[in-house]
């Protein structure tokens, strides 16, 4: 879906209807996209039960609130509240045909469809994006529907999917050119995302492929933003997730800090020892960005003792990016360095092809340094 502006004309906007037009109401209120979501629970029998809400939302963080609104008229809501419990599945953009099947009344709406117990065992279906697994603390009048609240009590992220959209009567999916984080503690981070956001978001389009940009943030590294068409079917966080800043973790900001802070930074982590990391982060430096690649990809000369080699795996000199045979890179990644020479922001390409050679691993490089050192002159360039 996407949006583009438009002139009011007397067409749309009409002063003689009236928010008691039940058609018009809808009409106006459509004009506001909603994502879709599956309420489910199981019955004291073991009978699964779920309906299908455009009502979802998130109510508090401090206690973890979230509520929804079941229309009066439903019958699967009775049911649902009698449980006192219930999982809320966030459906994927490939789910319409699940939605419109719960949408129904018919008794099999669980026949076809894949699920598992969540840890209350209320249903989590194969496919969602996420899910929220929640105790029904309230129930509120709220006209011709009830407004039902609920504690979460255990959630995930399931896929790196997009959500489905429900939006003037239609189904669809959300095409984001970029999506930021927020939090605390990450003003300066977050001013110089969006201010790079316009060169990340045109390289991810002329690759066709997906950017995750980081940034560290005390002993972390922080998810700060992505753009893209969300291409990427292997990204092992999503934005605002934090992760800890110990080796190999974060080597590609690591290969522009400070001797301490690298010694600091391998006796973190577990797996290099200080020797290995410099010369890992070395080679970084000296080729301006690092590459993750798939064990399956090297030749046989580059496994030890029948296992992959993992330290060399996970950032490959560029002898053994020619010996690449029919395995996947996972990413390329290249800093955003500020004037003192430090990375301010790390960005990654995910959603690379398949099979990659070594030329394309480089064109694939090559641009996405040529995007960082065009960001990082600029940045320097405003800050003197």
């Amino acid at each position: 879906m996407t949006a583009s502006s438009q002139t009011p004309t007397a067409e749309v906007v009409d002063v003689k209807k009236k928010p008691s037009d039940a058609q018009w109401f809808r009409q106006v209120m459509g004009r506001y996209p909603t994502g879709v979501v599956l309420i489910s629970s199981v019955e004291d029998d073991g009978t699964p039960v779920g309906m299908i809400v455009g009502t979802f939302a998130s109510v508090s963080l401090d206690p973890p609130l979230v509520s929804f609104m079941p229309a009066r008229t439903s019958t699967s809501w009775p049911r649902i509240r009698a449980t006192g419990q219930f999982a809320v599945n966030v459906l994927g953009a490939t789910q319409e045909q699940v939605c419109r099947a719960f949408s129904g009344r018919n008794g099999t709406k669980f026949d076809e469809v894949g699920w598992s117990p969540s840890p209350q065992g209320s249903p989590v279906l194969d496919g969602a994006v996420a899910w929220m697994d929640c105790t029904l603390t309230d129930v509120f009048e709220g006209g011709d529907h009830e407004i039902a609240l609920g504690k979460v009590e255990d959630m995930d992220i399931a896929s790196a999917d997009l959500p489905l959209l429900f939006f003037q009567g239609g189904f669809g999916q959300f095409t984001p050119h970029s999506m930021v984080t927020a939090g605390p503690g990450l003003a300066r981070e977050l001013a110089l995302v969006d201010r790079a956001r316009p060169e990340i978001e045109a390289l991810a389009h002329n690759l066709g492929c997906d950017c995750l940009v980081g940034g560290r943030a005390d002993n972390e590294i922080v998810l700060l933003a992505s753009a893209g068409q969300g291409h990427a079917q292997w990204i092992p966080a999503v934005v605002g997730e934090r992760l800890p800043l110990a080796a190999p973790v974060g080597r590609t900001a690591m290969a522009w800090a400070p001797p301490e802070e690298i010694e600091q930074w391998v006796k973190a982590g577990s797996t290099v020892s200080l020797d290995e990391a410099h010369h890992m982060l070395d080679m970084i430096r000296t080729r301006g960005y690092s590459v993750s690649i798939d064990g399956d990809a090297l030749e046989p000369d580059v496994i030890s003792g029948g296992r992959i080699d993992a330290r060399r795996a996970m950032d490959p000199g560029t002898e053994v990016l020619g010996q690449m045979t029919a395995g996947d890179v996972h990413s390329i990644a290249a800093p955003i360095l500020g004037a003192d020479g430090t990375a301010l922001l790390i960005v990654s390409l995910y959603g690379l092809p398949k099979n990659m050679s070594s030329a394309d691993v480089s064109r694939y490089a090559n641009a996405l340094v040529a995007t960082t050192n065009r960001i990082s002159a600029a940045l320097s360039a405003s800050i003197s």
